[in-house]
């Protein structure tokens, strides 16, 4: 292990890769559950059972979740908590567990470990003490607690002053660049999560997952001349496999179903099997992956020097700009496929940012007419008031 990841040696905790510390590290809970479950099911059966339970969690989830299990078991350790006592957590032991960082780490760091631990004891069918009171009580102090060292600077949004360098830099007979703009134009007007429309690599490409080329793209045509464009992608955070669509509607400028059609179109020979935004090269295609569709943003954006962005700042700026430019928080919301509690806690993030976002086109007067809105939304919804 790397330094500062060693826990005490235990036949219950092998070093596996860190994706399979949910899977294979263990407690006597979860072994005697394993018997259990063997017990009451056939071999086959409860292979599958177990198989099924495990696969719910996303490839990613399971990389994410491996630092808050290491964490969980070096504090167990530190404390000398009996294995027998980790699971399942009493929930003294995980107010503990949250307090244990608190001041050093950042309380959304604190958050993520406890939710691994708890992904833990949910695929070895423990009851779960994380949701009592006392435990929320100390999460809400560790978090206020979070040193400015840990504080990230927030990541502006894209606006329009990014896109509009970015449509005019990126030349159209490129594969590559026709399939950077069609997924900048796309996450930003669709609010789409961008790990919806790229992939992580070559590799990790998962038609169960991810969109791929062979998903029907349905045009329509409108009265006034544009078009509006419709696909299905396999996966979304809150459909889960019931599968998602997304709807763009064309427009005069920076055009998302243009892009999307012409980087269909130049990108003609790229096999069915491909991801969906995948482009060709001299020696076949390659996938469009988050890293390499990033770089090519800031290659664009860097000598103006446009405010750094992260992959989400394209959900968040498409976001704010129709909100900005008029249109009504449940069409966003079904834009951007929230549910309308998700979708408040995304406005008191987006309160933060639309000092960023203000420019000639938006005045004072429209950011209060949206509160405004966005209170009637509330409202309209019955959701609360304030929201942690």
């Amino acid at each position: 292990p790397r330094a500062g990841c060693e826990i005490s040696p235990s036949p219950l905790r092998p070093h596996v890769p860190a994706v399979d510390r949910l899977r294979v590290w263990m407690t006597p809970h979860s072994a005697d559950f394993d018997q259990r479950l063997r017990l009451e099911l056939l071999p086959l059966t409860a292979d599958k059972t177990q198989e099924l339970a495990f696969a719910a969690l996303e490839p990613n989830t399971r990389t994410n979740y491996r630092a808050g299990l290491l964490r969980f078991h070096q504090f167990c350790d530190e404390q000398g908590i009996p294995e027998s006592s980790r699971m399942p957590a009493s929930a003294l032991l995980l107010a503990g567990f949250a307090s244990w960082r608190a001041g050093t780490v950042s309380g959304s760091t604190i958050a993520a470990w406890l939710s691994a631990v708890h992904a833990w004891h949910r695929v070895n069918h423990a009851p779960w003490a994380g949701d009592d009171d006392f435990v929320s009580l100390v999460k809400t102090s560790a978090s206020k607690l979070t040193p400015a060292s840990s504080r990230r600077e927030k990541r502006a949004p894209v606006t329009l002053q990014h896109l509009i360098p970015l449509a005019r830099a990126l030349d159209p007979s490129s594969g590559r660049d026709c399939a950077v703009l069609a997924v900048a134009l796309i996450a930003f007007w669709g609010c789409c999560r961008l790990g919806e429309l790229v992939v992580p690599s070559k590799a990790s490409f998962d038609p169960r997952w991810h969109v791929s080329r062979s998903a029907p793209v349905r045009y329509i045509d409108h009265w006034d001349g544009l078009q509006s464009a419709h696909f299905d992608i396999p996966f979304g955070k809150v459909e889960k496999e019931a599968d998602a669509r997304i709807s763009l509607t064309g427009r005069h400028e920076l055009c998302p179903v243009r892009a999307l059609h012409r980087h269909l179109s130049v990108n003609s020979l790229t096999p069915r099997v491909a991801p969906m935004f995948a482009f060709e090269t001299d020696t076949g295609w390659a996938p469009l992956t988050k890293a390499a569709f990033l770089q090519r943003c800031e290659e664009v954006w860097r000598p103006l020097r446009l405010s750094r962005i992260s992959g989400h700042s394209f959900r968040i700026g498409g976001a704010t700009e129709l909100l900005l430019a008029g249109v009504p928080p449940e069409t966003v919301a079904a834009q951007g496929r929230w549910k309308s509690l998700a979708f408040l806690l995304y406005w008191r993030k987006l309160e933060d940012l639309l000092p960023m976002m203000i420019s000639k086109s938006y005045d004072e007067t429209r950011v209060s007419d949206l509160c405004v809105e966005f209170e009637r939304y509330r409202v309209r919804n019955g959701l609360p008031a304030s929201v942690s």
